[in-house]
């Protein structure tokens, strides 16, 4: 894979019931994205209101939503959210506890967890953007 990219690549999302462990074992970071459902919950529903409204552009082209597929129906965002946050949450706390940075107990530890309402975000940015002003 690294010889394929040599300049590196990123992932979106999490693939390992598809692929295997194979995107993690060869990746050198895994963020985890992991906010308050409070903080997300909230925002998802406005921004999905605002597009049935036809307030905000769709998601995608030909990605029509409408209040039926998106409040009432099992294969929607919202039910998506809600149904996923926690089982998600509970699938990265075990990956945490083997590669979790400080915390793991494998031998490469790479996994940072990024929650809160935004001060752990703004401060892993802070020392990304210094260590690459050193480089």
């Amino acid at each position: 894979m690294e010889k394929n990219h040599s300049r590196g690549w990123v992932i979106d999302g999490n693939y390992e019931r598809r692929v295997g462990p194979i995107i993690q074992e060869c990746a050198t970071d895994v963020i985890w994205l992991d906010p308050p459902f409070l903080l997300y919950f909230p925002r998802l529903f406005m921004r999905t209101v605002m597009r049935i409204a036809g307030l905000t552009p769709q998601c995608s082209d030909g990605c029509e939503e409408n209040v039926q597929a998106a409040f009432f129906s099992t294969d929607g965002i919202i039910w998506w959210c809600i149904t996923n946050h926690r089982p998600c949450s509970k699938q990265n706390s075990a990956m945490m506890k083997t590669w979790g940075i400080g915390i793991g107990s494998g031998a490469q530890q790479k996994m940072r967890r990024l929650g809160g309402w935004g001060s752990e975000l703004r401060t892993w940015l802070d020392s990304v953007r210094e260590m690459a002003r050193n480089a």
